[in-house]
């Protein structure tokens, strides 16, 4: 536990510093949305190809372990969003019930929880931003779904991956994203962000043979 709350310290430390270097770079943002897109970009792109590199779904037990990283990561920030939601807001649908059906319809037991999600003591202000991020993996969900369904002939489960309930918690998260929000909420969004990034990073496996230490997202 110890190694995984230092390895996940480590990566919330790159990727705040690649965002910082991502945001100069870019132009103001008109919106909530757009400042996020711009604030996670690298991250987002690293978290695609560490999970791909990690796990995969080119078979049985690459989807098995994909589906294992995804409900230890998303266990705590579930949690976390569902303490600190504000009152008139509902947090992301639970997944992790899906992912559970799926793995046990893969015959995979549960992994344990990755380590507690926690984003400081001022993210809570910025909840939305990890809202977000959550309801914006479904997107890309939908294009895994369809791989898997053609590599797998239709047979692998795919609850998760293809939630219709997340998909239409984002459009009505779009409603407030989509409009321009005061600096520090758009900062405290961005916080619980790059946060939820880092904190999935930490959860996925080093390939064998890897250096985290020497590891950087920095462009």
């Amino acid at each position: 536990m110890a190694a995984s709350m230092l390895r996940q310290a480590r990566f919330g430390r790159e990727v705040r510093s690649a965002m910082a270097a991502s945001s100069d770079e870019t132009p103001a943002a008109t919106s909530l949305r757009a400042h996020l897109r711009s604030a996670t970009m690298t991250a987002h792109d690293l978290l695609d190809h560490a999970m791909q590199a990690a796990s995969g779904w080119q078979t049985r037990a690459d989807y098995a372990r994909f589906l294992a990283v995804q409900h230890a990561a998303r266990v705590p920030i579930e949690q976390w969003l569902a303490a600190h939601a504000p009152a008139g807001h509902a947090p992301p649908p639970v997944q992790t019930t899906l992912i559970a059906q799926d793995l046990a319809l893969l015959d995979t037991p549960l992994p344990p929880a990755s380590a507690p999600f926690a984003p400081g003591p001022h993210a809570a202000r910025g909840w939305i931003g990890a809202a977000w991020v959550l309801a914006g993996s479904a997107l890309g969900n939908r294009a895994i779904a369809r791989q898997v369904a053609r590599i797998g002939g239709g047979a692998w489960p795919v609850r998760f991956l293809a939630d219709d309930a997340m998909i239409a918690y984002w459009q009505s998260l779009r409603t407030t994203i989509e409009e321009p929000a005061p600096s520090g909420e758009a900062e405290a969004a961005t916080t619980a962000a790059q946060a939820v990034f880092a904190h999935f990073l930490a959860a996925v496996p080093r390939p064998q043979g890897s250096n985290p230490e020497s590891e950087s997202i920095v462009a």
